[in-house]
């Protein structure tokens, strides 16, 4: 499996949350987290499910309840987020197996794979919430022309 909207409805939720929490509003229903973001309300349900779990957010309960960050948004890698509910690249039986190919033992193509793999999770583990929160700031204030992906040809 690769990455799934579950990570990217999470990151943008979070975010969110991030935000108005920066702005002084520690808690937000789940009904203020999808309202202008087009994520499925039953379906971030599920997702907050995950990321209570792994202690990244906290429901809070009752008639003014909502959901708010567990910690501040600095301790909050995005690694984290995308490994509880993704696991990126696992479609490769060598990931998964930690570099024992199952089909070829003898196979040097997991080279590729180990080495794209643990480039993402060292650029996921440097980024944070907060990184996020900072790069909303910046691109808010001074938009790019476009973000776009460098082509390689």
């Amino acid at each position: 499996m690769g990455f799934t909207l579950k990570s990217s409805y999470a990151l943008r939720a979070l975010y969110k949350m991030a935000k108005a929490s920066r702005e002084g509003k520690d808690k937000l229903s789940l009904v203020e987290i999808v309202d202008d973001n087009e994520i499925p309300r039953d379906f971030l349900e599920k997702i907050f499910g995950e990321l209570r779990q792994a202690e990244i957010i906290k429901a809070v309960r009752g008639r003014y309840g909502g959901y708010s960050l567990a910690r501040q948004p600095k301790k909050i890698l995005l690694r984290d987020v995308i490994l509880k509910l993704d696991r990126p690249m696992n479609s490769y039986a060598c990931l998964q197996n930690n570099g024992k190919c199952l089909e070829d033992p003898d196979c040097t193509v997991k080279y590729v794979w180990f080495k794209l793999y643990n480039a993402m999770m060292r650029e996921l583990g440097s980024m944070t919430l907060a990184d996020l929160l900072e790069f909303g700031d910046k691109i808010r204030n001074d938009p790019p022309a476009l973000l776009q992906i460098e082509d390689h040809s």
